[in-house]
């Protein structure tokens, strides 16, 4: 769902940041106490279970400190947690007592899942937002965590210059550092001599290229295009997979064909297909491709060994339903298509009103083939999603609508949202609908008054997520969060939507905020699954990785990734806006490199198909990046290389 709304919709070009309402703001000087889990997402996979286990348990040892030292938690995200203490000495006296609780606690043989925390603590100004709290106070000791060491603590100068003299502990001063837009002094306070380090002036945050991932690169960028050339190659029974295939359990579920005189009631089929891929993708224990590629591979391929080989997955699910009245039946069946076994075969009779039912007794019974544990957010998310089938029915509409591009569909979309508003205004998914119609505006610069029309967006995203539970709609929020200058809690939004989900689409959602908010390392992996997990993706999907890649100055990897939007295969498939996007990208990559000659010619070429094309243009996909140096050089780049201004 999630490519729908940001495949048509582009920020606007007018970018406002850091406003707050009319209100009267609420500020004070508080100290900030931030602190995360290392690894968390490795933990995650290696024992979901376990890991979420051995978190409480932590959080537990660190609430009940905040507790003893006066502490107030007021926000956390899952691994990570932000609390506001008193005084500064209070704040470093349980960050001590924290990581010597945690050192004592993994040195257990009976701890399964050893965490390991990192600390920052900042003092500064603060704007309170009911029980939140937001701005550079916050943004500073979030900085500090992640430059802190694992098990380690690392405080501002202002802390520093409280505690000294009040406290034994030894600090080891780390010099001025700049991460992202914040320059401050840094201190490494000492449990051990062995966490005495010395880092120079920016170093913080350095990524590794990794050569070997080139070869990933190939693959994954060539992406939707790949495929369907691979496809005509992968009938014969012998022919390799497009794919390694993954370790866990890999699966595609395919449409389910409709058996029904009605042709509108396809919607029955195209959701029941969707409900269960969302759902099994809530599993961190089972692969599970993206139901658009699913469907691509499903219309293009005939036989069952082809689809599997080239979206790289070793089963299918496929079934079919029979409507007559509201009598329904559902034939479903699990492929081992490598071997040409079925697994499970199965049929369900009963009423149009048991579909949700049916759609769960699916999900449940693949979870069971596969032996795999069933989770409470995968079965009975249904009941929060859908009230009635119709409710699903005018939701797909409204998600078909968004996606095509033009005024009558928009305002169309925006009058079935505010249909499902007045009918329930508290669905989940009428909320859900009302929030990224509120995107839309914002994106397209259609909003009358961008700060109710932010705050409006908060709320659905909060109702929708209350009722849910799902990632989306923390996606949601957190494109809210960015609109009103809020990055690291749009960070630690979809931080949060992953541990929830990880579909493709999700994923590639939560990358479009983590490279906007100025981590590209983050969204560059999260780009390489979610084409993974999405074979036949949109081309946005390359161009974005292409950034996050130009930012982490990986410039071949990322002409790899970009070569084949402009490949004479990708014609007809590979529209101009992103045609357009994919040259910049090149021009700019040679600018960069020095290479005036390659870098004019690729805008030059970018005229030739795109005349009005400008550096204005750059500003809707990418102004709302919180990485302001950066953009300020790819725009700048982009425009010494041969691109206008202005129109």
């Amino acid at each position: 769902m999630l490519d729908v709304y940001l495949a048509v919709c582009k920020p606007s070009n007018t970018i406002e940041r850091g406003c707050m309402t009319k209100e009267k703001i609420e500020r004070k000087i508080a100290v900030i106490f931030a602190t995360d889990v290392v690894g968390y997402s490795k933990h995650m996979e290696a024992d979901e279970s376990e890991t979420i286990h051995n978190l409480r348990a932590c959080e537990a040892i660190l609430t009940g400190l905040f507790e003893r030292h006066d502490g107030r938690l007021f926000n956390t995200g899952g691994d990570s947690f932000l609390a506001e203490f008193p005084s500064a000495v209070s704040a470093v006296e349980c960050a001590v007592e924290f990581q010597n609780a945690i050192k004592e606690r993994n040195s257990s043989e009976e701890t399964s899942v050893k965490l390991e925390f990192r600390i920052g603590i900042n003092s500064g100004d603060v704007v309170k937002e009911k029980d939140n709290l937001l701005g550079d106070g916050v943004n500073i000791a979030a900085r500090l965590e992640a430059l802190a060491q694992t098990n380690g603590i690392t405080v501002s100068k202002v802390i520093f210059d409280y505690v000294k003299g009040k406290t034994n502990h030894e600090f080891n001063d780390l010099g001025i550092q700049k991460v992202k837009q914040n320059e401050f002094q840094a201190y490494d306070l000492l449990l051990e001599t062995s966490q005495r380090r010395k880092l120079s002036k920016g170093s913080t945050l350095k990524k590794a290229i990794i050569f070997a991932s080139i070869i990933i690169i190939v693959i994954l960028g060539v992406g939707f295009i790949f495929f369907q050339n691979q496809s005509l190659k992968n009938n014969g029974s012998n022919s390799d997979f497009a794919y390694d295939l993954p370790s866990k359990p890999s699966l595609a579920v395919l449409p389910f064909a409709l058996h029904s005189k009605d042709e509108s009631k396809e919607y029955i089929s195209l959701g029941m297909t969707q409900n269960i891929t969302n759902a099994l993708s809530r599993s961190s224990e089972i692969f599970v491709i993206s139901y658009s590629s699913a469907k691509k591979a499903a219309a293009t391929l005939a036989d069952p060994a082809s689809i599997s080989k080239a979206l790289g997955v070793k089963y299918l699910l496929t079934g079919s339903i029979q409507q007559i009245g509201e009598n329904l039946r559902v034939n479903v069946e699990l492929v081992d298509a490598v071997d040409g076994n079925n697994v499970w075969v199965d049929q369900m009779d009963g009423k149009v009103d048991n579909l949700f039912l049916f759609q769960d007794q699916i999900t449940e019974n693949v979870f069971e083939n596969f032996q795999i544990n069933l989770l409470s957010n995968v079965i009975g998310q249904r009941a929060s999603q859908f009230s009635s089938v119709e409710e699903m029915r005018d939701v797909m509409r409204f998600r078909k609508l968004l996606l095509t591009s033009s005024k009558e569909s928009y305002l169309s979309a925006r009058e079935l949202a505010n249909q499902l508003y007045s009918k329930d205004s508290a669905s989940g998914p009428a909320n859900m609908s009302m929030g990224w119609i509120k995107f839309q505006e914002l994106s397209m610069g259609k909003a009358e008054n961008r700060q109710e029309t932010i705050a409006s967006g908060k709320q659905y995203a909060q109702v929708a997520h209350e009722v849910m539970g799902d990632g989306l709609s923390l996606v949601l929020g957190a494109w809210m969060n960015l609109f009103s200058g809020e990055p690291e809690m749009a960070r630690r939004k979809v931080a949060k939507a992953i541990e929830i989900d990880t579909s493709g689409d999700l994923l590639a959602g939560a990358g479009n905020i983590f490279l906007l908010t100025g981590d590209p390392e983050a969204a560059k992996n999260l780009f390489k699954k979610s084409m993974r997990l999405t074979p036949f993706h949109p081309a946005w999907y390359s161009n974005r990785l292409a950034e996050a890649l130009i930012m982490l100055e990986e410039f071949e990897e990322a002409k790899i990734v970009l070569a084949p939007l402009l490949s004479t295969e990708a014609e007809g498939q590979v529209n101009l806006r992103e045609r357009s996007r994919a040259l910049v990208s090149l021009g700019v990559i040679g600018g960069l490199q020095g290479d005036t000659e390659v870098g004019e010619g690729k805008i030059k070429e970018l005229l030739l198909i795109n005349p009005d094309f400008t550096v204005s243009s750059i500003k809707h996909y990418l102004g709302l990046m919180s990485d302001k140096a950066f953009l300020a050089t790819y725009l700048n780049t982009a425009e010494a290389m041969g691109l206008p201004r202005v129109q």
